[in-house]
C-alpha cells in the first residue's frame, strides 16, 4: 500500500471553515469521513446514534462484526458450539484478545455486560430491550426486577468461555450481538469511574480495531487511532480514521473537493450535482424518517388529527424535490429490505401501505378532529444540525398549513442531543425523529410501540399490538408463518393508528475518493466497522 501524509494545509482550510482535521504524523495513513454531529457518550449503554454505535463498536468489538460485504464474521469470538435445540450457545474468547490497559478481555467482561445492561435503569436502560429480544434465559424476571442479574441465563464457566442459554431459538441471535450494547465491559474500570464512565475519552477501556485518541463533548473532531494491541492488528489497513463534524452540506463538499475528507453524504440539490461523478453512489439507506407524535398531550391524542397529518404530505414530493438524495417515500414503519419471508416478500410489500397522500381524506379527518379537540396549532422540532431536517419540517409545514384550513404549524430546531432528551422525558408534541434496526427482523422495528418499551418516545398504546406481538416472540417464535403474520398484523396496527407517522426511507448519497473502500452503511446495526476501510 502507498502510505500517504496529509498536507499542513488542508487542516488550515479546514479550521477557517470552523472545523479542523488533526495533523498526522509522517507515514501514516489517515481516511476522514464526514458526519453530521458529534458522539454523546462512550458508555455502550448511552451512546445509541448511528455514529456512536460505530464508535463504540470499532474501539470495544464485540463478539462478532460485520463485514465490508455484510457478512457476519467472528470478533472476539475464537468460536463457538451451538447445541441441537439452538438454545445453548458456547462462545470461546480469543486468547490474543486485549484492553488497552494490556489485560485480556474475558468471558466475565461479557457476562458482566450482559449483566449490567438487563438491570439497567433511567437513561441506561435503552438497550435492555436487546436483551428481551434474544430471550436470554429468565429474561423478563431479571429485567423486570423480580430476581436477581445472576438469575440471567450468561455465564462464564472460565476466563475464556462464555456460555449463553435461550428462552426459545432465536434466529438473529448473533445478528443481535454485532450491534454495540454487546460490547464487553471491564466492571473494575467502571467501579473506578463511576458516573464518570464514558464521559470523556480516557473514562473506558478499548478492545477493538482502534482506540478513541481525538473526543471533546461539542468538539468537532473525533480521531481513532489504530490499536497495536488489537488481535487482527496486521489486517488493518487505515492507520487513523478522523470523524469531522460538518453539518452543511455545501461546506463538507467544499471540504471533499479540497481534499481535506474522503467521504461526504450529499443532500438535496448537491445530489444532482454531482449524481454523473465517478466517485458518486447512491444506495438506499437503513433509516426510516418518521413524525413522533407525543400521544398523551391534549389533542395530539386524537387518531384524526394524527391520520389528517399522515394523509396531508406528499411523500413523493418530498423525496423528489426536497430530499433528492435517493430517499423513497415510507407508507408504514419497517423499511424496505430489512428482511424476507422464506418465499422472497420483502416484509414491506407484504404489509399495509397507509397514508398515501389524499387531500381531500385529510380534510375530512381534519373536518372531525375540529369537533373532537380544540387544537388548532402543532409544534414541531428537528435537529439543528442536519440542513435537510429543517427542508423537510419546512415542506411538512406548508403541507399541512395549506391542506388543513385554520391550522398553524410552529417548526423549530434543537440540538439533536436536546431533542432526544426531550422525547425521553416526553416533553415535546412532535418531532422529526428518525429509527434504524439494530437486527435484521421486524422486531428491531416494531418493538419500540410495545407499551412498556423504553424507547416508545410516543406512548402509544394497543392492547392488540402487545398480543400479537408477545406472541410472535414467544409462543410462536418457532413458527416462521405464523410468526411473519403477527409481526405483519402489528405493523399495520400502529401505523394505522398514526401514533408515529412514517415519512420516507433514507438514500444514502455519497462522494468517496476512489482510493478508499470499505465505507458502508449496513442496513442494520453498525454502519461501518473501519477495520475492513482500505486506502491506496
Amino acid at each position: 500500500m502507498n502510505r500517504r501524509v496529509m498536507a499542513v494545509t488542508a487542516a488550515a482550510v479546514m479550521s477557517m471553515s470552523g472545523f479542523a482535521v488533526p495533523a498526522m504524523a509522517d507515514e501514516e495513513e489517515a481516511v476522514s469521513i464526514q458526519i453530521s454531529a458529534s458522539i454523546m457518550s462512550m458508555d455502550p449503554l448511552i451512546g445509541g446514534d448511528s455514529t456512536n454505535v460505530a464508535v463504540i463498536s470499532n474501539t470495544m468489538e464485540g463478539l462478532f462484526v460485520v463485514d465490508a460485504d455484510g457478512q457476519i464474521q467472528n470478533g472476539l469470538c475464537d468460536s463457538y458450539e451451538v447445541s441441537d435445540d439452538q438454545k445453548t450457545y458456547t462462545f470461546h474468547i480469543r486468547d490474543n484478545a486485549k484492553w488497552s490497559d494490556g489485560t485480556p478481555v474475558t468471558a466475565q467482561d461479557f457476562e458482566y455486560a450482559w449483566k449490567r445492561n438487563a438491570t439497567a435503569q433511567g437513561d441506561y436502560s435503552k438497550f435492555t430491550y436487546q436483551i428481551e429480544m434474544a430471550a436470554i434465559k429468565n429474561y423478563e424476571a431479571v429485567t423486570s426486577g423480580e430476581a436477581d442479574a445472576d438469575e440471567l441465563g450468561v455465564t462464564a464457566v472460565d476466563d475464556n468461555t462464555l456460555q449463553v442459554e435461550l428462552e426459545y431459538p432465536v434466529p438473529f441471535f448473533l445478528n443481535l450481538l454485532t450491534f454495540s450494547p454487546w460490547a464487553p465491559v471491564k466492571e473494575s474500570k467502571l467501579t473506578e469511574e463511576g458516573d464518570q464512565f464514558g464521559v470523556d475519552k480516557d473514562s473506558v477501556l478499548y478492545c477493538g480495531a482502534y482506540t478513541l485518541d481525538q473526543w471533546d463533548v461539542g468538539g468537532n473532531t473525533i480521531v481513532l487511532k489504530k490499536n497495536p494491541d488489537y488481535w487482527d492488528a496486521e489486517n488493518v489497513d487505515v492507520d487513523e480514521i478522523d470523524l469531522v463534524v460538518i453539518s452543511d452540506t455545501q461546506q463538507a463538499v467544499m471540504a471533499y473537493q479540497n481534499g481535506d475528507v474522503d467521504n461526504v453524504t450529499l443532500t438535496g440539490d448537491m445530489v444532482s450535482m454531482y449524481q454523473d461523478d465517478p466517485e458518486f453512489s447512491n444506495v438506499l439507506g437503513s433509516f426510516n424518517y418518521y413524525l413522533m407524535v407525543n400521544t398523551t398531550k391534549d389533542g395530539y391524542d386524537n387518531k384524526d388529527l394524527r391520520q389528517a397529518i399522515a394523509y396531508a404530505i406528499d411523500r413523493e414530493s418530498l423525496c423528489t424535490n426536497v430530499l433528492n438524495d435517493g430517499s423513497t417515500p415510507a407508507y408504514n414503519m419497517v423499511m424496505k429490505g430489512l428482511v424476507s419471508n422464506a418465499d422472497g416478500e420483502d416484509f414491506v410489500d407484504a404489509s399495509g401501505q397507509y397514508f398515501q397522500y389524499d387531500t381531500e381524506k385529510a380534510k375530512e379527518l381534519w373536518a372531525k378532529a375540529q369537533e373532537e379537540t380544540d387544537l388548532r396549532e402543532i409544534n414541531i422540532i428537528y435537529d439543528e444540525e442536519k440542513d435537510f431536517a429543517a427542508n423537510t419540517a419546512a415542506f411538512i409545514q406548508s403541507q399541512l398549513e395549506s391542506t388543513l384550513d385554520g391550522l398553524t404549524v410552529n417548526i423549530s430546531s434543537t440540538p439533536k442531543k436536546n431533542r432526544i432528551q426531550l422525547a425521553q422525558d416526553h416533553d415535546y408534541d412532535i418531532e422529526l425523529w428518525a429509527w434504524g434496526p439494530d437486527y435484521a427482523d421486524p422486531t428491531a422495528i416494531l418493538a419500540m410501540f410495545e407499551s412498556d418499551h423504553p424507547s416508545n418516545y410516543s406512548l402509544w398504546s394497543s392492547d392488540e399490538f402487545d398480543k400479537l406481538y408477545n406472541e410472535a416472540n414467544t409462543t410462536l417464535a418457532g413458527d416462521e408463518t405464523a410468526r411473519w403474520d403477527n409481526l405483519i398484523k402489528c405493523n399495520d396496527i400502529c401505523t394505522e393508528n398514526a401514533g408515529c407517522i412514517p415519512l420516507f426511507q433514507t438514500g444514502s448519497a455519497t462522494l468517496t475518493k476512489s482510493n478508499v473502500t470499505g465505507i458502508t452503511e449496513h442496513n442494520t446495526g453498525v454502519p461501518c466497522y473501519y477495520k475492513f476501510v482500505e486506502k491506496d
